[in-house]
């Protein structure tokens, strides 16, 4: 049973209401994670501001499904892989994919490369050598 009730969009107030509103402005829903974070505004306007600092990066919206796949996998989240799984589909991954990365691989060796090294951060923690860190 969950220690924090998700906030029910239609009765938040202040500033949780509006970043619920973005939320379901940009997804069409509201998953239950963003709608328990908003329990604190400055946690959500954290995980919002976060997701969208990746979106800055270099990297493709597909390719960062695939890795946010390969690491809910590896940490056992299958809320996570539920999640990642249909925001993937929105980004035009198809269902090969989606497995594929469920198991940190992909017929292209620099996805597959990623995904692996994704993983191992994952599994040994953080904790790489300079060899890993190359092939990357």
């Amino acid at each position: 049973m969950p220690r924090l009730k998700p906030i029910d969009p239609i009765h938040a107030t202040g500033h949780a209401r509006d970043l619920l509103n973005a939320v379901h402005e940009k997804l069409g829903m509201t998953p239950n994670l963003v709608r328990t974070l908003a329990n604190s505004p400055a946690a959500l306007g954290s995980y919002l501001a976060f997701g969208a600092a990746l979106e800055e990066t270099s990297l493709s919206p597909q390719l960062r499904e695939q890795i946010a796949l390969t690491v809910s996998e590896a940490n056992g989240c299958e809320y996570c892989v539920a999640a990642h799984s249909a925001i993937g589909k929105t980004v035009g991954l198809s269902d090969g994919q989606l497995n594929d990365a469920r198991t940190s691989s992909s017929p292209e060796t620099r996805t597959e490369t990623i995904l692996q090294f994704a993983r191992q951060l994952v599994e040994d923690r953080g904790s790489v050598n300079d060899d890993d860190v190359q092939r990357v």
